[in-house]
């Protein structure tokens, strides 16, 4: 059988107090989940495993345990505390950002539970010894709840009941700061004084006094709260203020700001001496000064915070913060802006306490001494630079001369910062507003280099700029010269990225090749980065190139110039680069040539060309490249120069003569064909009309030569159009064109051109002809009758009789007058086959007749008496054949030889002249020929 529950925890208490061999005492929580360490007694509980099962055994003990029991109350002291316990780890979990929403709901769950448990506690037990632990944590409980009057009531039950309690000075410190929060101050400064004179109030003593003190202030109490701030001071006893760190600091500058409102506001400036007389507290006495004066400042009454430091300084003047006073006058004026009594100040601080005035004789490791060298410092700047802008506005020489002390001073005792604090830089460049440049640059190298090391670009750039400005005073001292392109060297190299530098270095590019320092002016150029501006970078490599030029490296400076010409965007750099190229591969011409490298040279002065067409010297530079092929006989890089100066430059005066060339190098080469183009060219363009006239008949000749006759006709056609004159090859172009047509079977045109060659014959001056003219004349007229003769022999005599006699008859009259006219020009071939043709005509003629169609009606006798009237109208045509026949035969006798007059003598055979009974007449041929 099982005992009840609540026996068994009754049991377990009895036990464990029975077992005790001292002196009864109040069991403690920790006795019932605690396993007790005697092994002679058994345990009253089963040891727990979790808290969870520690608080559910108080719990169930809590249950069944009535108010008389005594356990029951430390059951309840216990569970509460281990429920505040779980609080303070859910506490370390917000602080730690870790809680969540069911945290949270745990969180007040448990506060709700505490509060229970201690109210219940104090509800069963309240006339328990330590309540006042009880009224305290659920004090601390409801405020966590954010219960505040509650937790206010629970503090004021404790500070009435428990005022020995240890929670009596923190109840009555938190009571009190609710009642200055809520602007009760009276009750405020009541709770204060209670913890001031409280025996365990040690803790909360000091902040007691400054809320006090505000509690008074608060209440326009200002001379208590005074009192009240310079206890706490006292009380607190801080060290040297520039050795305070944080809280501390903090609650100084607290404590003393706190005390300066109470003084301005009981106007007490004048007693402060009298609460800080004591030596060991005169440095109290300068900070309540001070921060009078620093309240003063806020409230930008600035007169008035410089009068408080004044009235230190003469109530206390062999203070050691009296040099820090002045100091604090000296701020007060910078921040108020009140320029010139901070100048006033600083000529009257500065000769009494600079740092080589005796003043400070055995107080150097003093921290005043520390300050004041450092303020110094900084002040003397600022009134050097105050000056050095007056005059920079102004021009006033009394602005530059106060400035140039001031720099001085500081030189005199800060020289070793002069670098760190940029004095060399700003007193060089007041010097430099007065045009002592060459004082100015001495101060500047100072702040620039260390050696050959830049340590201030803005002061290295500076003696960039001053020693190209002594340079352009006085060109002649090349020292200058030496200097700036050393000190641009220097910082170029450093700062070659900068758009500044970059024109730094293009400004001593151009300095260096004016000056013939062309090594320099390469270097520069080398200097400047790849990401400066093109315009920038342009210009220094085309001075690069230059500068290459004139050192005898041309292959270098094409190579630039070449570059530039693709990057140029308006005509001007085009120009010029195009111009620079062309000089460097010219150069590199006249240095092969000079090596008798002729070919090379000839491929350079071309090139020039073909890379920098645009160039000025491009047209020169490629015909002394065609006169150089000529010259050594370099025909096909003569044609192809030449060729390329038409293409190029057909507007240049070398033109004409370079076409001239060509022609004769295409027929160097062989190529009639194309030299006939370029000479019929230059008898279109050529300005000399003899040129014309003959590059035109060479032309026409070379494409006969190539049997291009349509071509040729053309050129021969052009001339006989364009040139009458001279009459001899006016003559031999339209015989050209007679026999070119004549060629190409257009007999008719070939025709044509023979009678224009008889007309002109005909018309012109006698002492115009030669005997060339006279046989081409002579021979169109042959050639003319030959035709005509043609047309003579295929005319058939046919009926009607009468009609085809006369046709035959007018063609041959004309036949005969042609060959006469071609004999008239007595060339002895002409005149036999045109004698032998006249001949042959009225042989011809003769048997035409015998060979005529008879009329159809005659016949028998009228047929034969017919026949013997054509018989006898043949007769005396075969008469006249003979006689032309033997004309022939007889210029025998003057030595002519001609195939014309063996036939002659052939046909004189055939013709049996002793049927006609008559002998030729040869004195008659023979007059004829003569």
């Amino acid at each position: 059988m099982q005992l009840p529950i609540r026996c068994v925890y009754l049991l377990v208490f009895l036990m464990l107090v029975g077992c005790s061999t001292t002196e009864p005492q109040e069991s403690t929580l920790r006795d019932l989940d605690v396993q007790s360490s005697d092994k002679d007694v058994a345990p009253v509980f089963v040891k727990a495993k979790t808290e969870a099962d520690i608080k559910q055994a108080y719990n169930d003990y809590l249950a069944s345990a009535s108010s008389a029991e005594k356990g029951r109350r430390m059951a309840m002291s216990r569970l509460a505390e281990l429920e505040i316990a779980e609080l303070n780890k859910l506490d370390e979990s917000t602080v730690n950002n870790q809680i969540d929403i069911e945290q949270s709901k745990t969180y007040r769950a448990s506060i709700q539970r505490t509060i229970d448990l201690l109210s219940t506690s104090l509800a069963e037990y309240p006339n328990a010894k330590d309540n006042d632990r009880i009224l305290y944590q659920l004090a601390q409980n409801y405020e966590k709840l954010n219960f505040q009057e509650k937790s206010l009531d629970t503090l004021t039950q404790l500070t009435m009941r428990f005022p020995q309690s240890i929670y009596y000075a923190e109840s009555q410190f938190r009571l009190a700061e609710n009642a200055f929060i809520s602007g009760d101050y009276l009750t405020a400064e009541s709770a204060y004084s209670e913890v001031i004179f409280s025996s365990n109030g040690n803790e909360f003593y000091e902040r007691s006094l400054v809320k006090r003190g505000w509690s008074r202030y608060k209440q326009n109490l200002f001379t208590e709260a005074i009192e009240d701030y310079v206890e706490a001071i006292k009380y607190r006893k801080f060290s040297a203020y520039h050795s305070l760190t944080g809280n501390d600091k903090s609650d100084f500058d607290e404590y003393f700001r706190a005390l300066s409102l109470a003084v301005i506001n009981a106007n007490y400036v004048e007693n402060l001496k009298n609460y800080f007389s004591e030596p060991a507290h005169s440095e109290y006495l300068y900070y309540s000064y001070k921060f009078v004066s620093l309240i003063y400042v806020a409230q930008q009454r600035y007169a008035d915070a410089t009068n408080t430091l004044d009235k230190f300084i003469s109530s206390n003047p062999g203070a050691e913060k009296i040099p820090e006073a002045y100091l604090d006058q000296i701020e007060i004026f910078k921040k108020a802006d009140l320029d010139k009594q901070f100048e006033v100040a600083m000529e009257n601080f500065y000769p009494r306490f600079n740092v080589k005035n005796h003043y400070w004789e055995g107080k150097k490791h003093t921290q005043a001494y520390k300050m004041i060298k450092k303020s110094m410092r900084d002040n003397i700047l600022l009134v050097a630079d105050a000056q050095q802008q007056a005059y920079r506005t102004t021009h006033d020489s009394k602005y530059f001369t106060a400035a140039n002390e001031w720099y001085r001073r500081y030189l005199n005792q800060y020289e070793s910062y002069a670098r760190t604090d940029k004095v060399y830089t700003a007193y060089a460049e007041l010097l430099a507003i007065k045009n002592k440049n060459t004082e100015a640059l001495t101060y500047f190298e100072k702040a620039a280099y260390d050696g050959n090391i830049v340590l201030d670009k803005e002061a290295a750039y500076a003696t960039i700029e001053l020693t190209d400005k002594l340079y352009k005073a006085q060109p002649e001292n090349s020292h200058w010269l030496d200097l700036h392109l050393t000190y641009a060297l220097r910082s170029v190299q450093l700062y070659q990225k900068e758009p500044r530098y970059q024109q730094v270095s293009l400004h001593a590019v151009e300095l260096a090749y004016n000056n013939q320092r062309y090594a320099d002016a390469i270097r520069f150029s080398n200097s400047i980065a790849g990401v400066t501006e093109n315009a920038t970078r342009n210009e220094s490599n085309y001075i690069k190139g230059l500068s290459y030029l004139k050192t005898n490296n041309a292959t270098e400076a094409e190579t630039i110039f070449s570059y530039l010409l693709t990057t140029a965007k308006n005509t001007n750099d085009k120009n010029r680069f195009s111009n620079s190229l062309a000089l460097a591969i010219y150069q590199q011409g006249k240095a092969d040539l000079m090596n008798n490298k002729v070919d090379s040279a000839i491929t350079h002065y071309a090139r020039v060309a073909k890379q920098a067409g645009s160039s000025d010297i491009a047209p020169d530079s490629l015909y002394e490249a065609i006169s150089l092929a000529v010259k050594h006989e370099r025909w096909n890089q003569a044609v192809a120069n030449i060729e390329l100066f038409q293409r190029q430059f057909p507007k240049h005066k070398f033109y004409q003569d370079a076409t001239r060339q060509l022609s004769s190098a295409y027929i160097k080469l062989g190529k009639d064909d194309r030299a006939a183009i370029v000479f019929e060219e230059i008898s279109a363009k050529d300005s000399d009309e003899n040129i014309k006239m003959s590059a035109l008949w060479q032309a026409a000749a070379l494409y006969e030569i190539k049997n291009n006759v349509p071509d040729a006709i053309r050129a021969y056609t052009r001339y006989v159009d364009t040139y009458k004159t001279p009459y001899a090859q006016y003559i031999e172009a339209m015989n050209k064109l007679s026999a070119l047509y004549l060629k190409q079977n257009q007999t008719e045109k070939s025709s044509f051109w023979q009678q224009k060659i008889i007309a002109s014959d005909n018309q012109a001056l006698q002492n115009n002809k030669t005997d060339r003219t006279n046989y081409i004349a002579a021979s169109s007229a042959l050639a003319l009758a030959n035709i005509q003769k043609n047309k003579f022999d295929n005319k058939r005599l046919v009926e009607p009789l009468a009609q085809s006699l006369r046709d035959k008859k007018k063609s041959m009259q004309d036949a005969i007058s042609l060959f006469g006219q071609a004999s008239s020009y007595n060339i002895a071939e002409v005149t036999t086959e045109a004698t032998y043709s006249i001949a042959n005509i009225y042989q011809v003629f003769a048997k035409s007749l015998l060979d005529s169609e008879r009329p159809k009606n005659l016949a028998g006798d009228e047929l034969e008496q017919y026949n013997i009237l054509i018989e006898d109208q043949a007769f005396p045509f075969e008469e006249k054949a003979i006689e032309f026949y033997e004309i022939n035969m007889a210029r025998t006798a003057d030595g002519i030889q001609s195939p014309w007059i063996k036939k002659s003598h052939t046909e004189l055979q055939a013709l049996f002249p002793s049927r006609y009974g008559r002998q030729g007449k040869f004195s008659i041929f023979r007059s004829t020929v003569n």
